[in-house]
């Protein structure tokens, strides 16, 4: 697989996302080891989507494929939010404790934190 400026760039949004996620479980220590273990798989849940968006959108692209990729984009997201919902589902159903809180805020700083710091230190305006 070659790798293209866009491929490169979700790469390094990738990145981001695996060391904002490192950190934020770790933080979720204060709050109690549960906390901890509930902040890592909601940063899992968020990260494991992504990259499957990125292998369903940039797995096999060729720039004389234009025309379909926005249908790879609008599939892949699809895709994403089918997963979160399926991967959150069996997380309140067969985990016997979870701090929801440090799950969803993990989630949540993994999703659109990441991407944002991503975002601002490439120089992205």
């Amino acid at each position: 697989m070659r790798h293209t400026p866009d491929r490169k760039k979700v790469l390094r949004l990738l990145r981001y996302q695996v060391f904002m996620l490192l950190p934020v479980s770790l933080g979720a220590l204060v709050f109690g080891e549960l906390a901890a273990w509930s902040a890592l798989i909601g940063g899992m849940v968020a990260l494991a989507a992504n990259v499957l968006f990125a292998v369903v959108v940039f797995g096999n692209y060729q720039a004389a494929q234009a025309g379909s990729l926005v249908v790879r984009f609008y599939a892949a997201e699809v895709l994403k939010l089918v997963v979160v919902g399926l991967a959150f589902a069996a997380l309140f159903i067969w985990m016997k404790q979870l701090n929801v809180a440090a799950l969803f805020v993990a989630f949540f700083v993994v999703q659109v934190v990441s991407p944002l710091l991503a975002h601002l230190s490439a120089g992205d305006t």
